[in-house]
């Protein structure tokens, strides 16, 4: 009885610390990013480059999930910053973003660089 009230207390103990919190989202990513994500503005003579490194631990690596996350966090991040600057950019196509995902072993997070070009509307 007493190692049963034990494991219940163990498990209700590792469920609660194995919560989260949703990040806040009604921020721009260029005031509140994600921890495991960073971001590089550059400037072009027709818009700019986004670059974004993100990276989490996953337990079991899913790159194709990572891929997603990393492909909307540098399409969000261009339309963020084009609004910061009030002007419009010609729709990202996805298919266009440069994008590169690695694991290591030893942490167990797996990493992803995405590259876009963003051009402003004419």
């Amino acid at each position: 009885m007493i190692l049963k009230t034990k494991t219940l207390v163990l498990s209700a103990a590792l469920a609660a610390a194995a919560c989260t919190h949703p990040a806040d989202v009604s921020h721009p990513l260029t005031e509140v990013a994600d921890k495991n994500a960073h971001f590089a503005v550059k400037d072009t003579a027709a818009g700019f480059t986004v670059e974004v490194r993100y990276s989490r631990y996953q337990f079991v690596p899913e790159a194709g999930a990572l891929l997603v996350a990393c492909r909307s966090l540098a399409t969000s991040r261009a339309y963020d910053e084009a609004k910061q600057r009030g002007k419009e950019i010609e729709p990202i196509n996805e298919q266009t973003i440069r994008v590169s995902t690695g694991r290591n072993i030893l942490n167990a997070r797996t990493s992803c660089r995405a590259f876009a070009e963003a051009r402003w509307k004419l």
